[in-house]
């Protein structure tokens, strides 16, 4: 790094000296030959988590509704059983699931997968 009296000199000698500006041909930037013979091994992104998420319905409260909300209180959602929920990984729309019971426990058995480009189903049998 340039210190503030070698900088003034710099500038100095810039001042008294003709400048010339010439353009500059970069070569045009294109992907390496190597770049497509990379590849990544599917277990190289095996121990990568995701946050997956089902959204089961939706409700809309008042505030005071929320603040009685306590252990054993139920909250009426918009969907009713037996429909389908969305799955989501990372927030991103994965598919549709219709949601089972595994002992005490809920689970989501898959139904439809999106495509990757669009959100029209690809129809996916388990």
């Amino acid at each position: 790094m340039m210190k503030e009296e070698e900088l003034k000199e710099f500038l100095n000698r810039m001042q008294e000296s003709e400048t010339s500006i010439n353009k500059v041909d970069f070569p045009s930037f294109d992907r390496a030959p190597f770049m497509d013979k990379m590849r990544v091994s599917v277990h190289y992104l095996e121990n990568i988590q995701v946050n997956i998420t089902a959204e089961l319905g939706a409700s809309v409260m008042k505030i005071r509704d929320i603040i009685k909300i306590g252990e054993d209180s139920v909250i009426e959602l918009d969907q009713p059983v037996g429909e389908t929920a969305e799955i989501y990984v990372n927030n991103q729309p994965l598919g549709r699931g219709e949601i089972v019971v595994i002992g005490n426990n809920f689970g989501i058995r898959m139904e439809t997968i999106y495509k990757k480009e669009e959100n029209d189903p690809v129809v996916s049998e388990p």
